[in-house]
C-alpha cells in the first residue's frame, strides 16, 4: 500500500526536513506555503465570521509554515519518518501518514504542445481588501490565478478558448 506523508515544518526548518527526506530514499515531493496556528495559540480567540476578520486574523497571528508532500511505499514510511525526527530533533513538527486506497494516473497517448506560464506583478487596489498592493497573476494554457500579497485573497479563472497563431 502507498501511504500520502505529511510533514508540516516552520518555514525555517524546510531545508533540514527535506534533507532527511532525500537522505530518506524520497525521489519526489511537493511543497505547499501556508500560516497555521497550534491549538495552544488558537485557545481563547474569538474571531467574526466574515472572511475578511477570519483571514485577517490568520494573517496577523498565525505562523509562517510549510507543508512537504510525498507518495511513499508503506514499508519505507517507519524508516523515513525516524530520519525526520532525528533531523529535526528539537524543533517544532507534525508527520502525518495517510493511507492511499487507489491512485490514478491519466496522460494522453501524444503530447501536447505545452503553452509557456506566466508570471506577472501588478500594484493595484485588491477587489477584496480594497489596499493598494502587490497583485500577483498566474497565467496557464487554460486557467489564471490572481492573489494579493497583501491580504491572500485570490480569483481563480478558466480560459474556455484557445486560438492559436498560424505560422
Amino acid at each position: 500500500m502507498k501511504v500520502h506523508l505529511r510533514v508540516f515544518v516552520e518555514v525555517e526548518n524546510l531545508g533540514k526536513a527535506m534533507n532527511a527526506l532525500v537522505d530518506a530514499g524520497i525521489t519526489g515531493f511537493y511543497i505547499l506555503e501556508y500560516k497555521g496556528m497550534s491549538p495552544q495559540d488558537w485557545k481563547g480567540f474569538s474571531i467574526k465570521e466574515d472572511p475578511k476578520s477570519a483571514v485577517g486574523l490568520i494573517r496577523d497571528y498565525a505562523n509562517d509554515a510549510m507543508l512537504i508532500c510525498s507518495v511513499v511505499d508503506e514499508e519505507k514510511t517507519d524508516k523515513i519518518v525516524e530520519k525526520i525526527m532525528e533531523s529535526l530533533e528539537g524543533e517544532k513538527y507534525t508527520i502525518l501518514e495517510v493511507p492511499i486506497k487507489r491512485i490514478i494516473v491519466k496522460s494522453k497517448e501524444k503530447e501536447l504542445e505545452r503553452a509557456e506560464t506566466w508570471l506577472l506583478e501588478k500594484e493595484v487596489s485588491c477587489f477584496y481588501c480594497g489596499e493598494n498592493a502587490v497583485q500577483r497573476i498566474r497565467i496557464d494554457m487554460n486557467k489564471a490565478k490572481i492573489w494579493c500579497t497583501n491580504c491572500g485573497a485570490a480569483r481563480y479563472y478558466l480560459v474556455k478558448g484557445v486560438e492559436k497563431e498560424e505560422k
